[in-house]
């Protein structure tokens, strides 16, 4: 029998109206955030150091999940959920 997936809500407000994004770590550079800092109208850049991002670049890595509450826009990161290890 498989655990129950973790069920995220905000710890400041206690809603369940989340939305995640992967964290990202721009290696060159060393910056570390949420995808949705990466994303410009011509693609996907570092909002640090302005390089421009392509897809399954090896200079970025996703490092965990951060996740933003639609009510009250409190951010905070996603616990890992052991069970997706299984």
């Amino acid at each position: 029998m498989q655990p129950d997936p973790i069920r995220i809500v905000c710890p400041a407000c206690g809603s369940s109206e989340i939305e995640t994004a992967p964290i990202v770590h721009h290696l060159i550079c060393a910056y570390v955030g949420p995808s949705y800092d990466f994303e410009t109208t011509g693609g996907h850049r570092c909002p640090k150091c302005l390089r421009a991002l392509r897809n399954h670049d090896r200079a970025a890595e996703i490092v965990g999940e951060s996740a933003r509450c639609r009510l009250c826009e409190t951010e905070f990161i996603v616990p890992h959920d052991p069970a997706q290890d299984a």
